[in-house]
């Protein structure tokens, strides 16, 4: 098993949300409340409006940047069962060079096919421990937006299970956390 690494906002994370600090009039001194500032890009460039708006007077939360968040994971103590954690290994596109791979299923906890092994293990969606540790995440990384990845009722994809009975907790812990919510139709044609 390759080493994987678990990246959490205490490894020393920017504050800023995630690209805010590549910009120069922004990058580590922004007070985080509402800004709207002009800024040249360089001498002789169109003139640039940066807009960023907050939650509020802290300015803890930023309602421009947004989470795609999916709720279908799930492992044997909540689901019976490793779900998304157990997806199939994806082969390469060169039939050629995807022979000399492996083929078959990841094998978790320990083989979860990531480069990054999540703080809370191979958790459950449904573990509302999990649900609140998340919400818990998305606000310290200062996103203001969750983008709920969704199936229409009985539909889920081919490693997963329906899910459309964990929306009310997702969406109530959301509110709880004062993030908005929005949904992101997956795709069922196939």
């Amino acid at each position: 098993m390759m080493g994987l690494r678990t990246l959490k906002p205490s490894d020393g994370f920017s504050d800023l949300a995630p690209g805010l600090g590549l910009l120069p009039m922004i990058g580590g001194r922004m007070d985080r409340r509402s800004v709207s500032q002009d800024a040249v890009s360089s001498p002789g460039q169109v003139r640039a409006k940066v807009v960023l708006s907050n939650s509020g007077p802290e300015g803890t939360i930023f309602y421009d940047v947004h989470i795609f968040y999916s709720v279908w994971y799930g492992n044997p103590l909540m689901d019976g069962k490793y779900m998304h954690w157990d997806h199939v290994l994806v082969p390469h596109w060169d039939p050629k060079i995807a022979a000399s791979y492996p083929k078959g299923r990841h094998m978790p906890p320990e083989d979860i096919g990531s480069s990054f092994y999540p703080e809370l293990g191979p958790y459950s969606s449904r573990d509302p421990d999990v649900l609140e540790s998340h919400m818990e995440q998305i606000g310290a990384a200062a996103a203001g937006v969750l983008v709920l990845s969704w199936y229409p009722p009985g539909l889920a994809d081919d490693n997963g299970e329906p899910t459309e009975d964990l929306v009310p907790a997702v969406l109530d812990a959301a509110h709880r956390h004062n993030l908005k919510a929005a949904r992101k139709d997956e795709d069922i044609s196939n």
